[in-house]
């Protein structure tokens, strides 16, 4: 399972006059750990995240995973690698509207050669959703789409799980199964999992928090005052 290292990271962008979004933050994630970042609206918390699963360049530092620096891969291999070692879940659903949902499932599969054999039905009732397989995405509520978008995520096995606000969007039912479901597969399965959230619930089942204050990390002594 995969190691994250982030080193002296930095991210800012010029325009006449220089904003700073991130800058000298630096850590480690260890396999199998399940870590919260924290931080006010605007404190650098989701560029933080697309930095560590590369997709955004850093203006500064570096990200290895498993001791790959992410900002020097040749593209088609940092391409190969976000699709088959990471699973992305954002604010925005991102589904295809032009595919049915089985097939919004199916995709990071037939991306990453692996067989269906029932695994779209397996992930759709795992999210609350069984027999939705043919709906259209615009069939669907916010919180039903966020649903999916959290199984297609997940459904190619990745080994790190980058989780920006997943359960921004959905009632305290579906939250919990949700969360659930993200802490039980960094428990069973070894999988790393970086979560971005306000939820107290889910800071509370945390093995450690990364507090964000203007774009630096609070030291570990701070972030829990």
């Amino acid at each position: 399972m995969a190691r994250i290292e982030f080193d002296n990271l930095g991210r800012w962008f010029d325009g006449g006059r220089r904003r700073t979004v991130l800058e000298g933050v630096s850590g480690v994630i260890e396999p199998g750990e399940f870590v919260v970042v924290i931080g006010r609206s605007g404190s650098g918390k989701s560029t933080l995240l697309n930095l560590l699963g590369g997709l955004d360049r850093p203006s500064a530092g570096s990200v290895r995973i498993d001791g790959d620096d992410l900002a020097t891969l040749p593209d088609t291999a940092l391409t190969a690698l976000r699709r088959r070692r990471l699973g992305f879940i954002f604010q925005a659903y991102n589904l295809i509207p032009t595919l049915t949902v089985g097939d919004n499932l199916r995709l990071p599969l037939s991306l990453n050669r692996l067989p269906d054999h029932g695994v779209v039905a397996d992930w759709l009732a795992r999210v609350g959703l069984e027999g939705r397989e043919r709906d259209w995405p615009d069939r669907l509520s916010g919180g039903e789409q966020q649903r999916v978008a959290v199984a297609r995520a997940l459904i190619h096995g990745p080994e790190v799980i980058l989780a920006d606000e997943p359960t921004g969007n959905l009632d305290l039912d579906n939250a919990r199964r949700v969360v659930s479901l993200l802490d039980g597969l960094c428990r069973e399965q070894g999988r790393t999992l970086v979560m971005v959230t306000h939820s107290r619930e889910v800071v509370g089942l945390a093995d450690r928090l990364l507090t964000i204050r203007e774009g630096r990390l609070a030291p570990a002594e701070d972030a829990a005052a």
